[in-house]
C-alpha cells in the first residue's frame, strides 16, 4: 500500500535524524544545535567547547566553512550551511529515498574526519 510506505519512509528518516542527532550530542566539540522534529539537523562544530577554550566568532565561521567546503568539494556529500544568531551552522538533512542507516553513519564518520 503507497501509504504505508510513505509512513515506514518517514519513521526510517525520523529514525536516522534521531540516530544522528545522538551521535553529535555524544561527542565532544559537537553540538545539536536545533530541536530534531523533522528529517533536518542542525549541527556546528565548535573546536575546543569541552575544554572551556571554544574556538567563536569570525574563526568559527572560518572553521565551519572550511570542513563544510571540504566535504562538498569531496562529492561524498552535500551539507547546506545556514546562518543562526549570526554564526554559520550545518544543516543535515536526511529523507532521500535511498538513505540508509548506513549512509547516514558514513556521513558521521565524515563530519568527524573533516574537522
Amino acid at each position: 500500500d503507497g501509504l504505508e510506505a510513505i509512513r515506514e519512509r518517514l519513521r526510517r528518516d525520523l529514525d536516522n535524524a534521531r540516530w544522528f542527532s545522538e551521535q553529535v550530542e555524544a561527542a565532544p566539540d559537537w553540538q545539536v544545535i536545533a530541536p530534531v522534529n523533522l528529517q533536518t539537523v542542525c549541527v556546528r562544530h565548535i573546536p575546543g567547547l569541552g575544554s572551556g577554550q571554544a574556538l567563536e566568532g569570525e574563526a568559527l565561521d572560518a572553521h565551519t566553512l572550511d570542513w563544510v567546503g571540504r566535504i562538498n568539494t569531496s562529492g561524498d556529500a552535500f551539507l547546506s550551511l545556514s546562518v543562526l544568531d549570526g554564526r554559520w551552522m550545518v544543516r543535515v538533512s536526511i529523507g532521500v529515498e535511498s538513505t540508509t542507516r548506513e549512509h547516514v553513519a558514513r556521513l558521521w564518520q565524515l563530519l568527524q574526519e573533516a574537522v
